[in-house]
């Protein structure tokens, strides 16, 4: 019972100071609601104000444009109406415009009626004759008004005084003056509009006659006490504009009341529940709190520790060991192809294929060992107290071997390998940062060296991290300042010796190194970036090489170009190179584009429709490196490419080797029955050329027939004969 009546007096607790929250809440509401449509009144004023200023000042511009006009012509103003008429025209919101030579109007446009005020005196005639003294006094702009027009409208005189020299002393020559009405002012001004949606406004000033405020405009109805006003700068004088709309609340007093009411009551009632069921919500923040910490501290697709709890442990563990005089070791792992897996089968497979990895790490070390996904199909691996790098090196390969068995996904089955990086502590950093830093550069290097291997770190791996950073730089900047060049060799038919075509081959004119081959800086391009920028330039090169032949008159050979990765990935850039062909006037059949087997393997229906693309444009396609890639015969079948060249590899020992004689002739028998030609890369020796073309090879490329040419050399090369010479055009 007592239990009963104190959780009766909490409830009744809470639903008084929830109740009266909501009141207050209700009352602060209003008066933020007041505040909000004040700030809108002061934006919607000063909105209008402006538009009027503006307004004002463009249509008494035209007085500043007759008075230079009349001191450029020194007071022998001619054709004043057809002058008159296009500065009307072009500034607008003007009823007339006139001048008052010694303040006696002789001019006025338009004349027809206004002809009352031809020999007005401003001066001394007219009522309004202060505004122009005072004009005359300040040399000055004055404007005279809001009055009653004698044509029945409310209007405002603006009166320019002009002033020439004579004998090199100024003189008051008279002046030119702007007549506007007032709902012509008004009209370009949102006022109408915002009277229909309830506004109230007052156009007012002092009178310089009577020093009493002067109402000139107002709107149909009157303003309410919360009104905002704007002062109007106006030519020797100031407006005053006020405006107000009736308060709408968004929360009325009764509703607030009763809102309030029913989120306090439904409140009490939680509480009332919570109160008597104190155990359940005991185990509800302890069932949460756990699941909170598993988030926190565990990656939810593996149940690894995550990034963050592997970084902790990490440096607890370089603590301890620093302590106690033990060693550690950190692996970083990265799965080869993780990614073509993932797009052939789909992300579930994959998620499938991370999490039975993440089980085959955990069974390949000990359970002092922590293992962790860093993100991706990134893992690391801390093993503690280690004895030696011979140890170390047994676990790695002990997990080299148990993620390459295959792993069943659906109705087919995956291999996929990695590539592990090792790093000591605390021979190679005292610090999770240095050790996870020195750990990624030892795995990247095992991706270089050829994947699915290992790599301890060691400090060349930090200057050659260096080098990559100084390259990058160096890259940028001959982008920028256009060192690259190209040379071009020529590929030349082995049946005729006929050269019929070329590949560009780029070249960098490094300022300190002198000339770069690709092989020094393309696995750099690629990695940042810069390849697709650099590869776009060496089409164009390609194709002004193109343009080159043409002009020549001769036979225009096309020119091969070799594609990278990164530019197969981008999804314009067959609209990219069709942009190029038609800037240059170069027909597309003269422009081939070679893409790796290698390349062609990571994405084959990324590549196929890339081909399909460029092909539709009537580009020639040929696959390089052939040989090195693994591909099908099936896959080459659904690839509508034009040539196939066979990898350097095959021909460099074709002389002494009689499996690569059968290499070179399976491949080129199974080309030809697919209607491809073949190229044969690499050619050095004549042995080899005779070989290559009794085999039934369509072309050759190497030293033999010619090392790489300058644009200049190859517009002259004809080809090679039976007799080992090249063949050369003279030049023009």
């Amino acid at each position: 019972m007592p239990k009963l009546r104190l959780s009766s007096l909490y409830t009744l607790m809470a639903f008084v100071c929830i109740f009266a929250a909501g009141v207050y809440y209700t009352h602060l509401s209003i008066v933020a609601d007041r505040k909000e449509q004040r700030l809108l009144m002061e934006e919607v004023v000063g909105v209008q104000a402006a538009a009027i200023e503006r307004r004002l000042t463009r249509s008494l511009s035209s007085t500043y444009i007759l008075a230079q006009e009349v001191r450029r012509s020194n007071g022998q103003f001619r054709d004043f109406d057809k002058f008159a008429e296009e500065v009307m025209q072009t500034l607008g919101g003007v009823s007339n415009l006139q001048l008052a030579p010694n303040g006696i109007t002789e001019q006025i446009y338009p004349l027809a009626g206004n002809e009352k005020g031809i020999g007005h005196d401003l001066l001394y005639s007219d009522k309004r004759k202060k505004e122009a003294w005072q004009a005359i006094e300040s040399k000055q702009l004055s404007l005279a008004g809001p009055f009653m027009l004698v044509q029945g409208r409310m209007g405002m005189v603006g009166r320019n005084p002009v002033f020439l020299e004579q004998k090199g002393e100024p003189y008051f020559w008279g002046f030119a003056t702007a007549l506007i009405y007032l709902d012509d002012l008004l009209a370009f001004t949102e006022l109408d509009q915002l009277q229909q949606k309830g506004y109230a406004y007052e156009l007012s000033r002092w009178h310089p006659d009577t020093g009493q405020v002067d109402i000139f405009a107002r709107s149909t109805r009157e303003l309410d006490e919360q009104q905002v006003t704007k002062a109007i700068r106006v030519p020797n004088g100031e407006w005053t504009i006020a405006m107000s709309r009736p308060a709408s609340f968004t929360l009325p007093v009764v509703l607030g009341i009763l809102f309030s009411a029913l989120i306090a009551t439904l409140v009490a009632l939680l509480m009332h529940r919570i109160l008597r069921e104190p155990e359940r919500l005991r185990q509800l923040v302890k069932q949460q709190t756990a699941q909170l910490e598993l988030l926190a501290f565990n990656d939810d697709l593996t149940g690894l520790a995550n990034r963050r709890f592997l970084t902790e442990q990490l440096d607890r563990a370089i603590l301890n060991g620093r302590r106690e005089g033990q060693c550690l070791a950190l692996m970083y792992l990265d799965l080869d192809d993780f990614k073509r897996i993932n797009d052939s089968s789909g992300h579930t497979d994959g998620d499938r294929l991370l999490m039975e990895i993440a089980r085959r790490l955990q069974d390949s070390v000990r359970q002092t060992d922590l293992v962790g996904r860093l993100g991706g199909d990134e893992f690391a691996i801390v093993l503690v107290n280690v004895n030696n790098a011979d140890n170390v090196r047994k676990i790695a390969e002990k997990i080299l071997a148990n993620i390459g068995r295959p792993v069943q996904l659906g109705q087919h089955e995956a291999v996929v390998g990695t590539s592990i990086g090792i790093t000591l502590a605390p021979e190679d950093g005292t610090s999770s940062g240095e050790l996870l830093r020195n750990a990624d550069l030892a795995m990247y290097d095992s991706k270089r060296s050829g994947k699915n291997q290992l790599s301890f770190y060691n400090a060349r791996m930090q200057e050659q991290a260096l080098y990559s950073v100084r390259l990058e730089k160096a890259l940028r900047q001959a982008i920028e300042q256009q060192q690259f060049f190209l040379l071009f060799q020529p590929i030349i038919s082995l049946a005729s010796g006929r050269a019929e075509k070329f590949e560009a081959l780029l070249r960098w004119d490094q300022p300190e190194q002198g000339v770069q081959n690709p092989g020094s800086f393309i696995e750099t391009a690629e990695q940042t970036g810069l390849i697709v920028p650099i590869g776009y330039w060496v089409l164009e090169a390609a194709c002004r090489f193109i343009q080159q032949q043409m002009q020549t008159g001769k036979t225009t050979r096309p020119v091969a170009v070799n594609l990278s990765v990164c530019q197969l990935r981008e999804a314009n850039f067959a609209t990219r190179v069709e942009a190029l062909l038609t800037r240059l006037k170069v027909p597309p059949e003269l422009l081939e584009l070679e893409i790796t087997e290698s390349m062609l393997m990571e994405n084959v229906d990324l590549a196929m429709a890339l081909i399909g693309d460029l092909k539709r444009l009537g580009m020639r396609i040929s696959i390089d490196d052939f040989g090195t890639g693994y591909s099908s015969l099936a896959q080459l079948r659904q690839l509508p490419v034009n040539a196939l060249k066979i990898d350097r590899s095959f021909v460099m020992e074709l002389e002494t080797s009689p499996v690569d004689q059968q290499m070179v002739e399976a491949i080129t028998a199974m080309v030809h029955k697919l209607d491809l030609k073949v190229v044969a890369e690499g050619i050095e020796t004549e042995q080899q050329r005779r070989l290559l073309r009794n085999i039934g090879c369509d072309y050759g490329q190497g030293f033999l027939f010619a090392r790489p040419l300058s644009p200049e050399q190859a517009l002259h090369y004809q080809g090679y004969d039976d007799a080992g010479n090249e063949k050369v055009a003279a030049a023009s």
